[in-house]
């Protein structure tokens, strides 16, 4: 196999806060659509997406400007309401569903009667006995009452508080269409007369005039059943973010100069240390201070097999210690730990749209009043061309129209794909920043991998110390102390072989990384620094080393730093890192993908060909500075290519940004995970052909959603109109592609890795 290797030359602020807030009185993709018309208007305000699904409104707007008080003002003025998003409330949502289930369960019990009626007057239950009471008009006029006005009140409302805003809704559709056929009956039933030609109805015999009181109380009947399947649908798309909450721990045990105290998580801070039972959730991200046990970390990283944990290694907050007690230092405590950043990320992802839920949006802006239009049309229709005079058939027909056209089903689409897509990504450890990153990271056609932590395992070995004067302890001691503050994993594999050794590692009084080569340090007053050959020449020091011993040593995958202390040639350290099988399998799984994959690194060309050889990589870049990694990112992108970046270490955190995604490992460093737009919290690359299929199979299933919500309406409106469909048929066909979306979306739960 041929790999071809590339050597790089070594070479005003807003002030706009983000925040979340949750919106009650939404109905249809038409309300949200409406909200972000009109927010989108006022001064300050930079970015508004709301999440019909959630019930969810993310702004980013500037603080010097406006306030969340007067988004609030606003939101409540268009007849909706707001609250500031607190985490209890995506715990729950208990109270909802039950208020929902009464309501149906409340309609049904007064619209049963109703539809017993409707055996009276077809022709193939003709048999079936109906009770003379149920076909009285003022007996129905009594059972549609409270349907309409009690149960059917929040329609009402909804359809006032759009109409005022000089907008339409699902509200409005319901209302207008089942006011229709309740008056039109109360009319009927009060006069006593029947329309010409009226041949529906649920009082049909014994001389009763045909009325339309079931027509009325069975929509919002049905409505009322959708509204309750959808809410427990959703609970389901809701399951990752209620275990992520089930994993953050109550109380925890601190440790302390009087002795051990139960107190509340929220009262642990990072510096403190806690005691961890077995069987006990770990409350924070920390390092082990004493005691050995294994820790269940599948609910946070998807690693089904528990690690094993010791003095000095690091714990998560939200697994599981099984075996043995363990003393812990607080790295992160509260809103700062790895679960609770979780929950944070995969909120902002399901809250936020997608490019492709901008299109949906649109069409259901107009939708609702091009609806109403069309009923208007095919009420004319029927009244004064097919069947001229017959008001009861023209406003059944209009009715039918208006019911079975509510855009629920689009305002659907995306966000309950984006929900369970996110929620299934983070059963695997996946978390992404944004859903339209979940829909981007699809188009990617190019990965890029750095070497170092994330193809290696990021836990290198000291092999081989070689001083050109004085001894290999003297060398170690003084590399460890210009290391002790880098946070490398070719740093720290030194320092720990010299705690190791029992050497007596000193402060440094100066230390500085110099990205793509090394550091440099003053160590007991001596200029000391460790890194590649370019670093020493940098500094006029060539490296006096065998080249033949150095290339074999390269050709072996081995990392050499070399070592100069004051202003000499000190010798060399030679570092091997191991590369698990999860990396090739993932290279293995990306080619399958139909994906191209680089490495790149800032290692030796002999040792970066190495590696990339056992891999199967057939294109890399060695020697590759920070901003030659950007550079790189650039070039693929320029010459058409789709790129995501995969890297954990300062040196990668730039070309994650400027890389169409950015991956990063959640064990990396800070600045990585921050300019990343995916996060994998366990250092492993199965996760990145993981993330693109979940990715590719969100992306797919939101398509299916919109073509099935959009080809429904362009072919069951004109049933509707031609009287194919009575209204509540149409209703139930309304509420059946509702909940249709929200089943086709929880198929996402069943994608594997």
């Amino acid at each position: 196999m041929s790999i071809e290797v590339m050597t790089m030359s070594q070479s005003p602020a807003f002030h706009l806060e983000r925040s979340t807030f949750k919106v009650t009185g939404m109905t249809c993709a038409a309300c949200a659509a409406r909200i972000e018309k009109s927010l989108s208007r006022m001064d300050g305000i930079d970015n508004v997406a709301v999440n019909l699904a959630l019930e969810r409104m993310s702004v980013a707007f500037d603080a010097r400007i406006i306030g969340a008080e007067q988004i609030g003002d606003k939101v409540r003025q268009l007849g909706y309401g707001m609250v500031p998003l607190v985490r209890e409330q995506n715990e729950g949502g208990d109270d909802e569903r039950t208020r929902l289930r009464n309501r149906f369960l409340g309609s049904a019990l007064f619209t049963f009667p109703l539809v017993w009626t409707m055996f009276g007057h077809w022709s193939f239950t003709s048999g079936v006995w109906v009770p003379a009471l149920f076909m009285d008009p003022w007996f129905q006029f009594a059972m549609a009452l409270p349907v309409q006005f009690v149960f059917g009140l929040q329609f009402y409302i909804g359809a006032y508080r759009a109409l005022r805003g000089r907008t339409a809704n699902m509200d409005v559709l319901i209302a207008l269409s089942t006011t229709a056929a309740f008056l039109y009956s109360h009319y009927l039933t009060v006069t006593g007369t029947a329309p010409h030609g009226a041949m529906h109805g649920s009082a049909m015999h014994e001389g009763h005039v045909p009325l339309y009181f079931e027509t009325s109380a069975m929509i919002i009947t049905i409505v009322h059943l959708g509204k309750w399947l959808e809410a427990l649908a959703k609970k389901r798309t809701l399951a990752a973010i209620r275990r992520l909450h089930e994993l953050q721990a109550k109380t925890v045990t601190l440790l302390s100069r009087s002795g051990e105290s139960e107190v509340p998580i929220e009262q642990v801070k990072a510096g403190d240390t806690v005691l961890i039972r077995p069987g006990e959730k770990i409350p924070v991200d920390g390092r082990v201070i004493t005691g050995s046990s294994t820790v269940d970390e599948s609910a946070v990283t998807g690693e089904i097999a528990p690690a094993d944990k010791r003095d000095g290694d690091r714990v998560i907050a939200g697994t599981i210690n099984k075996t043995g007690a363990l003393r812990v230092f607080a790295l992160a405590a509260g809103d700062q730990t790895t679960v609770s950043k979780m929950v944070r990320l995969l909120e902002e992802a399901q809250s936020s749209k997608p490019s492709i839920q901008r299109i949906a949006d649109r069409i259901a802006s107009v939708f609702v009043p091009a609806i109403v239009a069309l009923a208007a049309a095919t009420f004319a229709y029927w009244m004064y061309v097919a069947e001229p005079g017959d008001l009861g058939t023209a406003l059944i027909r209009a009715i039918s129209v208006l019911v079975i056209a509510c855009p629920c089903a689009i305002g659907l689409a995306t966000p309950t794909s984006v929900l369970v897509g996110t929620g299934r990504a983070a059963q695997h450890g996946i978390l992404f920043k944004e859903g339209r990153h979940l829909e981007q990271i699809h188009t990617i056609d190019t990965v890029i991998l750095d070497k170092t932590g994330t193809i290696t395992e990021g836990k290198p070995k000291l092999i081989d110390i070689r001083a050109a004067s004085g001894t290999r302890e003297q060398l170690l001691r003084l590399a460890a102390a210009a290391e002790w503050s880098s946070e490398h994993p070719l740093a720290q594999a030194i320092v720990l072989s010299a705690v190791r050794e029992g050497l007596d590692v000193p402060r440094t009084t100066r230390f500085e990384a110099i990205p793509g080569y090394g550091i440099g340090a003053t160590v007991d007053g001596r200029q000391v620094y460790v890194g590649t050959r370019q670093l020493l020449r940098q500094q006029g020091i060539e490296p006096e080393e065998d080249p033949q011993r150095i290339g074999k040593l390269e050709a072996q995958r081995v990392s050499v730093l070399f070592v100069a202390v004051d202003g000499k040639y000190a010798g060399y350290l030679a570092l091997q890192d191991t590369i698990p099988a999860a990396s090739k399998e993932a290279v293995k799984r990306l080619g399958r993908l139909g994906l191209d994959v680089i490495m790149m690194t800032g290692d030796n060309e002999r040792t970066a060909k190495a590696i990339a050889s056992k891999l199967g990589i057939r294109r890399v870049y060695a020697n590759v500075l920070p901003e030659g990694k950007v550079a790189v990112v650039r070039e693929l992108q320029q010459a058409g290519r789709k790129v995501a970046m995969v890297g954990d270490g300062l040196n990668d955190a730039a070309a994650l940004g400027a890389a169409d995604i950015g991956i990063a490992v959640g064990t990396g460093t800070d600045m990585a995970i921050e300019a990343a737009d995916v996060t994998l919290l366990k250092r492993s690359l199965t996760g990145v052909p993981t993330a693109i299929r979940i990715g590719r199979k969100t992306l797919g299933n939101i398509r299916q959603n919109l073509l099935f919500a959009l080809a429904y309406n362009v072919i069951a409106i004109p049933f509707a109109a031609a009287g194919v469909l009575e209204p509540w048929m149409a209703g139930s066909a309304m509420t059946l592609s509702s909940i249709s979306v929200v089943g086709n979306s929880l198929r996402l739960h069943r994608t594997a890795k």
